[in-house]
């Protein structure tokens, strides 16, 4: 039976139900120095999420952000055939490779998956948003009107000017940017570009949680501009989400910020 505030699912430990809750910054399998439950199984995930009552979790296996991208597509694209509807692939690609090899992998998914958004993690590939490696990416999404979700958008002239200049050349893609609630300096920065580019979307996922830094985004921004993430299994998702669902914000806001966001941007 469903509970009369989305808080009271936190206070008394039930599992979401009636609602839809979509992760969309989480990865897979293990992480150097990090106790992953289970080696961060799809297994393990999807128990996670039937515990805590999110229903869909947007992936990008943590070998794919860092040594292999080709073996961590197919291993998320693994897991999406395990477990449909619950796990949903990330494309990412390694802009250092070859641009030949990097549009393969674009065309290889589109024919025999689809593709629903992509990941970049410029910082761990040694990269800039702005690298030619990434324009096969832009130009898919833009044909598609696709997200990006990246760890950061980093580049010559800082955040703002990076988002200037994708918007500009991508107006169909929406940027979605990593951890931007990590420090009050991060919260500030990101509601200022939020406000001025309507592509610019702010994700949540971290392990630093500032008492009101939910509610500081939501007045400046808007919950329309505001996704749910937790990095999970890289990060415990529990945290997150009881911040979440005890925020001091409107459950109409929380619940767009839970899923209904994500469903609109991602076409879920």
């Amino acid at each position: 039976m469903a509970l009369e505030r989305l808080q009271d699912y936190c206070l008394t430990g039930t599992a979401l139900e009636g609602e839809f809750i979509v992760d969309d910054h989480a990865h897979m399998g293990p992480w150097n120095n990090f106790n992953v439950p289970e080696g961060g199984s799809a297994a393990a995930m999807v128990r996670s999420m039937d515990t805590l009552g999110i229903d869909v979790t947007i992936a990008s296996p943590h070998i794919a952000i860092g040594p292999d991208y080709l073996e961590g597509n197919r291993q998320v694209a693994e897991a999406a055939e395990q477990f449909p509807d619950r796990i949903l692939p990330y494309i990412t690609i390694n802009p250092n490779y070859p641009l030949e090899e990097i549009e393969a992998e674009i065309r290889h998914w589109h024919d025999t998956t689809g593709i629903k958004g992509f990941k970049l993690h410029p910082s761990l590939h040694k990269a800039t948003t702005l690298d030619d490696g990434y324009t096969p990416v832009y130009e898919y999404c833009q044909e598609h009107g696709l997200p990006i979700l990246s760890h950061c958008w980093n580049g010559e002239g800082g955040l703002e000017k990076v988002i200037a200049t994708l918007s500009e050349r991508y107006p169909a893609v929406s940027f979605l940017n990593a951890h931007s609630s990590s420090t009050w300096e991060v919260i500030e920065q990101n509601c200022k570009v939020a406000r001025e580019y309507e592509q610019y979307y702010l994700d949540l996922a971290g392990s630093v949680l500032l008492y009101g830094g939910l509610e500081t985004m939501v007045e400046r921004v808007g919950a329309e501009k505001i996704l749910f993430g937790t990095d999970v299994p890289f990060i415990d998702p529990r945290p997150g989400l009881g911040r979440m669902l005890c925020a001091r914000i409107s459950d109409e806001d929380k619940r767009k910020i839970l899923g209904l966001n994500a469903k609109r941007i991602f076409g879920i």
